[in-house]
């Protein structure tokens, strides 16, 4: 009987989420096109997934790395499928302290580190490392300096060439944060060439830190620093409405080295993710 009724419950679920995912495409089919980038593919996450994959997302070549505001996540590049989950990834002590949200993330040589953040008065800016095979927490945490991040720390992002870590300030951001990967003294800051507003989330490639911002309006551009000359330039324009809420990149090469941007955005209207994956034209 138990046997059942856990296949009934699998199916409802399944119903319920081809429902969910048949409403969120609906919802996008009349949006316009990006400029300067078309649209390759897009994953959809929906229940249980959304929750595991809503805020940060990075990747090592073969798996992604999801984070929710209280979870972590772990799925097949090739599928999208998530098959491991961390429910209770924040360790106690962050706790204490009124940590409460995981935010945008970053991968190197086994270890996930974790943007993990207080509120609403953000006093607590924390850089939290992880196992990427287990995504159980290593034990090792580092607090920024709060003078840098007074509206949290939203994302972070690993420079390994020069064995850096990048964060910034989410709103108007004017500098970016240069911290050693070691031990995550800070080492500098970079002023920019003009400021960003609203950064969601970072990833390194080919020399460039590439954002993703959540700007107040229809747009939701991705942007390009220079991390050497805080040179800022667009990159592009990705059009999806004020109804979805962008969230974290991260960004891989395709056969011929291209960069494909994969960008997470929230529904705001609804409880689903898109993992949308551009190239430039």
């Amino acid at each position: 009987m138990f046997g059942l009724s856990y296949v009934i419950f699998k199916r409802c679920l399944a119903l319920v989420s081809a429902i969910m995912l048949l409403i969120v495409s609906i919802d996008e089919r009349d949006l316009p096109d990006p400029t300067g980038a078309q649209i390759i593919d897009r994953q959809r996450y929906v229940l249980e997934d959304y929750y595991m994959s809503n805020q940060g997302v990075t990747n090592d070549g073969t798996y992604y790395y999801f984070s929710g505001k209280k979870n972590l996540g772990k799925a097949n590049m090739k599928t999208g499928e998530i098959f491991l989950v961390n429910t209770s990834p924040i360790p106690k002590e962050l706790q204490e302290l009124g940590c409460d949200h995981i935010g945008g993330l970053s991968c190197y040589n086994g270890i996930i580190y974790a943007a993990i953040e207080d509120g609403p008065d953000y006093q607590h800016p924390f850089i939290a490392l992880y196992d990427a095979e287990t995504l159980a927490f290593t034990g090792r945490y580092y607090e920024l300096p709060q003078e840098l991040h007074v509206e949290g720390v939203p994302w972070c992002a690993i420079d390994v060439e020069n064995q850096v870590l990048y964060t910034a300030e989410w709103s108007n951001a004017t500098v970016l944060n240069v911290f050693a990967l070691d031990d995550l003294h800070l080492l500098r800051t970079v002023p920019l060439s003009e400021p960003i507003d609203r950064m969601q989330g970072g990833e390194m490639f080919g020399g460039k830190l590439y954002l993703s911002c959540d700007e107040e309006n229809d747009l939701k551009r991705v942007f390009s620093v220079d991390p050497t000359t805080g040179e800022v330039k667009v990159v592009f324009t990705r059009n999806i409405g004020k109804a979805f809420e962008a969230e974290d990149l991260t960004v891989y090469p395709d056969a011929d080295g291209k960069p494909v941007f994969c960008v997470l955005d929230r529904g705001a209207r609804r409880k689903s993710m898109n993992l949308t994956k551009y190239q430039l034209l």
